[in-house]
This record gives structure tokens, C-alpha cells and sequence, in this order.
């Protein structure tokens, strides 16, 4: 039978079981959307846990770090401390423009660093000033020569901005950018150039203002959307029976769903 009556007390259900089947599997799809959402929280909620615990390790030797890909290494490396012995190439500063701090306007210093005994470039980044005046680029912090020790936090985005006219194979120092990408940069020095840039940590040589903000992993849009797919499945329950029913001759209907 395709039809059928069910009274519970004095509300009575008329269902059309094709109905019915449509509707419940319109309202698992719903549902299961939510729990998706649901998950999906949960694993950036794991991740922003070991992005935390990354942070509070001791520092890593540098040429202990594997790099094994953009996906793989954010989720083993974002915010991992990092330690590594050389020298500054001061000569090659870079300067990327249009970094804001503190509702100022000014520029974030990369300065690249030679690594002792690895034929290797990292792109130091030693914080923020602010330049009202392009003209005095050159006198930002006085350069730091000789050999040091620099410890720092890798960072590594989603993905890095692609700059409308590719990988640089010349420049004139100091090198101003809009977007950092180490793997454009990297036809412009010798050696390789590691694909993330490192961030100085405090009290470091070299070290300007620590302006960039901490990385936090945005769960609360995943939890929004599953509070709405969830509530698309009530309202679908609701309006289902409030149609299938005589609730609505009951008056036990508010007037907004009879309306």
C-alpha cells in the first residue's frame, strides 16, 4: 500500500510512503552534510593542536626538516622552530610592500640567509618597519654581518601568490615585491633556496618588529554551516509533518508555519 493512516491520539498522519522515502533521504543528505561540517571542524581544530605543539618544541637544525610538499609540510612544519648557523646576505634585502601594523603602513624585511655548510638560502624574515619615504629603503636597521645563529619559526601559507609575470631572473637590490613566493625568487640567488620563509624569533640578530599575527586555524565557519544544514533538516521534519498531518486543525501550529 502506498498510503497509509497513523492516529497518535488526536493527530493523524496521512503518509504517502513514496513521499516519505523522498523526504527522508533528502533529510539524511542534510544531515549528513552537517556531520561532514562537523568533521571537518574537528580536524582543524586537531591541526590548529599541533600547529601549537610544533611551536613549543625545542629548535630543529634546519637541515634536519624534510620538505616533502606545500600540503604535507604545513600539517608537520607550520610554526616549527628552527635553528640554523651562517650569514646574512644584507645586499640582497627584500622588501615586501603594503604590510600594515598597528593601522600603520610599512613593509616587511626579508633579508636572505646563508646557511653554513649546506648550499642552501633561506628567506629570513625579520619583521616589520615603517618607510613614509621609499627613498630611505636603504637605511632600514643597520646590516648585520659575520657569522651568527638565527632561530626562527617556519611559515608556510595554503598556497603562494603567483606574480603576473613569473619566476625573476634579475633584480635591483633591495628587491621590493608585493607577494612573497620562494620558488620565483630562487633563479635570483646561487644556491637553492629553501621553499618557505622563516620568521625571525624574538631577540634574534636582526630582528625587527614581530608583526605578524598568530596562525589560527578558522573552525567556526565549518560549525556555522553544519548549524544550517542541520536546521534545513528540522524545517524539512517540521513542514513535512505540519502538511501530513491535521496539527494545523488542532491549532497546535504556530501561525508562521500555517501562514
Amino acid at each position: 500500500m502506498l498510503r497509509t493512516t497513523l492516529t497518535i491520539g488526536r493527530v493523524v498522519f496521512r503518509i504517502n510512503w513514496i513521499i516519505a522515502i523522498c523526504v527522508l533521504l533528502f533529510m539524511s543528505g542534510l544531515i549528513r552534510l552537517g556531520l561532514w561540517q562537523m568533521d571537518r571542524a574537528r580536524e582543524k581544530a586537531d591541526l590548529q593542536l599541533t600547529y601549537i605543539a610544533a611551536a613549543e618544541l625545542p629548535p630543529t637544525p634546519l637541515d634536519e626538516v624534510p620538505v616533502a610538499g606545500i600540503a604535507f609540510d604545513r600539517m608537520q612544519h607550520q610554526s616549527r622552530r628552527v635553528v640554523m648557523s651562517g650569514q646574512y646576505l644584507n645586499e640582497k634585502t627584500i622588501y615586501l610592500l603594503y604590510q600594515t601594523f598597528m593601522d600603520q603602513s610599512g613593509y616587511e624585511i626579508i633579508t636572505p640567509f646563508s646557511v653554513d655548510g649546506l648550499d642552501l638560502t633561506v628567506l629570513v624574515s625579520r619583521g616589520w618597519q615603517s618607510i613614509s619615504d621609499p627613498a630611505v629603503l636603504k637605511q632600514i636597521q643597520p646590516a648585520v654581518a659575520g657569522n651568527i645563529v638565527l632561530e626562527g619559526q617556519i611559515f608556510i601559507p595554503e598556497e603562494f601568490p603567483q606574480s603576473e609575470n613569473g619566476p625573476l631572473t634579475t633584480a635591483q637590490w633591495p628587491l621590493q615585491v608585493r607577494y612573497l613566493n620562494p620558488s620565483e625568487l630562487a633563479p635570483l640567488f646561487d644556491t637553492e633556496v629553501f621553499p618557505y620563509p622563516v620568521r625571525l624569533l624574538a631577540d634574534q640578530p636582526g630582528v625587527l618588529t614581530r608583526h605578524w599575527p598568530g596562525i589560527v586555524v578558522d573552525s567556526g565557519q565549518n560549525f556555522s554551516y553544519a548549524l544550517q544544514w542541520f536546521a534545513m533538516a528540522l524545517a524539512v521534519a517540521i513542514v513535512t509533518i505540519v502538511l501530513s498531518s491535521n496539527v494545523r486543525k488542532l491549532g497546535m501550529v504556530p501561525k508562521i508555519f500555517i501562514e
